[in-house]
């Protein structure tokens, strides 16, 4: 157990220390020895807890990933609405943590990679898949299919879109701001309320032009 427990701390250590060594000097840069260093361990004992380089970087990479999802969560009440599952999506994305300089640049150097290594582009596919479940799902509950995969598209256009314009220039856009223009887009795109169209008013239409047709 307690071997279990120290393996965990330095296996934690090690994706800490790989994040700081990447927004540094960049992936390139980032050796075992170079990452050993910011985590106050030799080259042989990174090898120790993980196989080389390429299987801690891509634990790295599940890390930024497994964060983004408990921020998600986290924002998630107990019975979300449709309206409350896309909040909560949008908030989890413009977390304080993922805007940290160390991050953020993790962020963006495995975004670069994604179209050169099949491993990162895999990692990405599993997380646009998530993104994409968990956004559609509350979507078709509001709005026709059609509509549901153009405010989709829209909204996570915004997101990527807000994220590399921070990165580019922090000044000129901010989380909160960010939040607060997906939000604004949501409900300019959502019916009143965040609720779909009773498709009850349709029926009694129907209904009230068969009365008149026997009543003629």
């Amino acid at each position: 157990m307690v071997n279990a427990r120290l393996r965990s701390f330095r296996r934690n250590e090690l994706i800490e220390a790989t994040i700081a060594a990447i927004s540094q000097g960049g992936l390139q840069d980032a050796t075992l020895a170079t990452i050993g260093r910011h985590a106050g361990l030799s080259p042989g004992l990174v090898n120790h807890y993980f196989d080389g380089k390429e299987a801690l970087l891509e634990a790295t990479m599940r890390r930024l990933m497994r964060n983004l999802g408990e921020d998600i969560a986290r924002r998630l009440p107990a019975a979300p609405t449709p309206l409350a599952r896309l909040h909560a999506v949008i908030d989890g994305c413009f977390s304080r943590r993922h805007f940290l300089p160390d991050s953020m640049v993790a962020w963006l150097t495995f975004w670069l990679e994604v179209r050169r290594d099949p491993r990162f582009a895999r990692l990405q596919q599993v997380l646009n898949r998530r993104f994409e479940s968990n956004i559609m799902f509350a979507l078709r509950q509001l709005v026709a299919e059609p509509l549901a995969e153009d405010i989709f598209l829209g909204l996570t256009a915004l997101i990527d879109g807000f994220w590399w314009a921070y990165a580019i220039d922090a000044k000129r856009i901010q989380p909160a701001r960010a939040r607060r223009l997906c939000r604004d887009y949501l409900a300019s795109r959502l019916p009143p309320g965040g609720e779909k169209p009773k498709v009850e008013r349709k029926t009694k239409g129907v209904a009230a032009k068969r009365t008149a047709r026997k009543k003629t």
